[in-house]
């Protein structure tokens, strides 16, 4: 059994300062607090899988799997 994902230890740094900046003075939410991207999952989740979300490139499959993962976990904080 492998250890669940956790926003702290694994999602949170794949999250770029500009990510975090550029969703703060865009939408209002914060990509480096587990409320804001644990409310948001789905939505962000389906911008990853379709490469909108960075808007300056797509996460690679093992990334966007990683956050799919942490939904499926649960969100752990």
């Amino acid at each position: 059994m492998s250890t669940p994902v956790s926003f702290h230890n694994d999602i949170k740094s794949l999250f770029r300062e500009k990510d975090i900046t550029s969703m703060l003075e865009k939408r209002n939410f914060d990509l480096s607090k587990y409320e804001d991207v644990s409310a948001r999952a789905a939505i962000i989740l389906n911008r990853l899988s379709t490469g909108d979300m960075p808007c300056d490139g797509a996460w690679p499959p093992e990334r966007v799997d990683l956050f799919r993962r942490w939904i499926q976990d649960g969100k752990q904080a």
